[in-house]
């Protein structure tokens, strides 16, 4: 072991840009001999390294002091989003368990891949992409088309069509256009049959409006020959605008209440989806 590591000095750029970083914590404003001398790094190297995190966006300069930037706090701030947005999440996840018996996913864009980051029930027992953490390619899953849909194409990430499981997945950028018209004839519900994995639908819709640019989506799935798709859609895409307001606090408008004439006699009242009221908290610990 070398002096400087059985010392504890920074080694290497990443270390040394770490220990930089760690001394604005409770600290808003420092100097270039506050840092350094904090850091225990010498002066010219600290310097060098400011300058490049100012340049990057990471670090602002104000005279003789630098503070953390906007660059940082942006990324900070998604951190915060993800974790609200889990919160207010379980509370309907376990809700519409219960309520379906169907398997509740909820999943979040990464690249041109949708990951799992949170699952609620255990079906389907097999399979690699369903479970906790796994990844599917956003062009066959109902999760990525579903949040595809709500983006313009110079939004998207760069998609890949890797050979889907079944038949039934999205094989071209021409019938991927055209399954996310059909969603947005939906009302944003994305329907998956078998096309992820036989034997398997699924019903996605994205968490809150596209300026929320949460890039989630929650979703059901279950055996494909016995998950009724249309009220499980309405189900998914109800509950996904309620984790939306809960995780974003923006206050939901009332609604007017229906008067008998808006709904004939035998017609749409009884086919309204039930709206998700999520369990006590104590329900879901």
């Amino acid at each position: 072991m070398t002096t400087a590591q059985s010392q504890g000095s920074p080694i290497t750029m990443i270390d040394r840009v770490a220990s930089l970083l760690q001394v604005f914590d409770g600290q808003p404003r420092l100097t270039l001999a506050q840092i350094a001398r904090q850091a225990e790094l010498p002066r010219s190297s600290a310097h060098r390294i400011l300058q490049r995190l100012v340049e990057l966006g990471w670090l602002e300069r104000e005279g003789y002091q630098y503070r953390l930037g906007l660059r940082m706090f942006e990324l900070g701030s998604k951190v915060v989003q993800r974790e609200r947005l889990h919160q207010a999440c379980l509370p309907f996840m376990y809700a519409l368990h219960r309520s379906t018996g169907l398997t509740v996913h909820l999943s979040a864009l990464v690249s041109g891949e949708v990951l799992h980051l949170e699952r609620i029930g255990d079906w389907p027992k097999k399979g690699e992409g369903w479970r906790l953490g796994a990844r599917q390619p956003a062009v066959h899953s109902a999760a990525g088309r579903a949040i595809l849909a709500q983006l313009d194409e110079a939004q998207w990430p760069e998609l890949a069509f890797p050979p889907a499981a079944t038949v039934y997945g999205s094989h071209t950028m021409a019938q991927l256009r055209r399954d996310l018209e059909r969603v947005r004839d939906r009302g944003g519900v994305a329907l998956d049959v078998q096309g992820c994995s036989a034997g398997v639908t699924a019903v996605a819709a994205a968490i809150g409006p596209p300026a929320g640019n949460l890039r989630a989506a929650l979703s059901l799935c279950g055996p494909a020959e016995t998950t009724p798709t249309q009220e499980a859609g309405d189900t998914v895409r109800i509950a996904a605008m309620d984790i939306w307001y809960a995780a974003s606090g923006v206050a939901r408008r009332p609604t007017r209440p229906a008067r008998r004439h808006d709904h004939p006699r035998g017609t749409a009242r009884r086919h309204q989806p039930r709206l998700l009221t999520p369990p006590p908290p104590e329900a879901t610990a």
